[in-house]
């Protein structure tokens, strides 16, 4: 991000906290080496760009801004007339801005990878269209069905660590998850049989059944280690 972004950012949060503490239009636009017309353009949200928002919502960044307004509101009134040099404030702003919490780099992580997941279900959905053979339309549907769900989970698990959704007991036993696992493993031994196909194509999507039928497994046996773990 460069330093002349942040600048003009500061420079609109400035221009608002400065007139909130009593200075003019002219006097603001004076202190900050601005026109007129591009304070009012600030003031009313015009100008300043989407960062102004990244700046507002950091308490640090306005804890900051804030005590450099009162600090520019006084020397306004002692006479000061500008224009203020703000470069080493945006500096540290930007430092601030470098420093991303591991929670925000979670997220960002999860919704990048959300969007890849439902560029890949695009994708695959469109390939399903394009081919004739009914056998492979079937694998791309399954990849564009799996990839949908991919990114639903990371959604919900998205909302879950911002707090915008709940999680409440799993509802279920033990020995019901045993026999769930029981039968999916079965399950995975029986297909074996179904790879004697020789067509490539049907072995792809036996693959894929006995994959489903795998992760079946390991999701459940998961779940099953949890509940022991919390009772």
């Amino acid at each position: 991000m460069s330093l002349e972004r942040v600048l003009s950012a500061i420079r609109a949060v400035l221009a608002r906290e400065l007139v909130e503490r009593g200075l003019g239009v002219n006097e603001t636009a004076r202190l900050l080496g601005l026109t007129p017309a591009a304070v009012s353009m600030y003031l009313s949200g015009k100008r300043g760009g989407e960062l102004v928002n990244v700046l507002t919502s950091d308490e640090r960044i306005m804890s900051l801004i804030k005590s450099h307004a009162e600090m520019f509101a006084d020397a306004a009134k002692r006479g000061a007339r500008g224009p203020i040099d703000l470069t080493e404030l945006a500096k540290v702003v930007s430092n601030i801005l470098a420093q991303k919490s591991p929670e925000v780099e979670l997220e960002e992580l999860i919704q990048t990878r959300i969007r890849l997941e439902q560029e890949t279900a695009t994708r695959a959905m469109a390939y399903s269209y394009k081919v004739r053979n009914p056998l492979v339309r079937a694998l791309f549907m399954q990849i564009a069905t799996d990839s949908l769900r991919h990114a639903e989970i990371l959604t919900m698990i998205l909302d879950y660590l911002s707090g915008r959704l709940k999680a409440d007991e799993l509802g279920i036993t033990v020995e019901e998850l045993e026999t769930l696992a029981q039968e999916e493993s079965s399950m995975r031994e029986s297909i074996a049989d179904l790879y004697k196909l020789g067509d490539p194509v049907l072995r792809a999507l036996i693959l894929s059944i006995e994959l489903d039928e795998q992760k079946h497994y390991q999701l459940v046996k998961t779940l099953q280690l949890t509940l022991r773990r919390s009772s």
